[in-house]
């Protein structure tokens, strides 16, 4: 099957816009994103819509199942920033399916009960070790973009390493199809892999 390289570059660009950095403090800060920095430069743009258009050659592109990962160690303050974007609509029909409830992620009211379900559903789902030791993942939030839901996470107290080994298996049990992309920066950095069912798990080294 032929991949549309421009279906697949609006998609990536839906997920990877304007992502919000999260610091220590547990808040929201400004909208620099670590996404549109590092897509400042034209060449690497489209060396990696070229490398989306090759993972995806397997796949329909009618519709789309997708969630893009950032993680970042911050040497200062000691801990790993991580921003996950997923689709709105697939995330609640996941939700439901693993919880048997109803989920409005846009539900105002709900917010507290959906931010202990998604936490609870991401400690099963997006797991970290570094150095070969588990790594806790702290929820500190989540907010709307568009058709899509920003979770943020942080690490507390975490000392330099060299190896990381990222446990990935979001919305696998909504959708087999489901492609899960994650960016790794450390050491100035940065690696990236891509998970398609059955696969959820990746070491990386620096």
């Amino acid at each position: 099957m032929k991949t549309n390289t421009k279906m697949v570059a609006e998609l990536y660009e839906r997920l990877v816009k304007d992502k919000p950095v999260v610091d220590s403090g547990e808040q929201v800060v400004g909208k620099e994103s670590l996404v549109v920095s590092r897509l400042s430069s034209a060449a690497y743009r489209l060396v990696l819509l070229a490398a989306i258009g090759l993972w995806l050659t397997a796949f329909s592109l009618h519709p789309y199942y997708m969630s893009v990962t950032e993680f970042e160690y911050k040497p200062a303050e000691k801990e790993v920033q991580v921003a996950c974007k997923i689709f709105t609509d697939d995330l609640e029909e996941t939700l439901k399916k693993e919880y048997k409830r109803k989920v409005d992620i846009l539900n105002t009211s709900a917010k507290k009960e959906n931010e202990q379900l998604l936490n609870s559903y991401l400690q099963q789902h997006l797991r970290l070790q570094l150095d070969g030791k588990p790594v806790a993942l702290k929820m500190i939030g989540f907010e709307q973009e568009g058709e899509a839901v920003w979770i943020y996470l942080v690490t507390n107290n975490t000392a330099a390493f060299k190896s990381a080994v990222v446990f990935n298996d979001l919305l696998y049990s909504y959708r087999e199809d489901q492609l899960n992309i994650i960016h790794f920066k450390n050491k100035g950095e940065r690696k990236s892999h891509r998970f398609t069912f059955p696969n959820k798990e990746v070491a990386l080294s620096w």
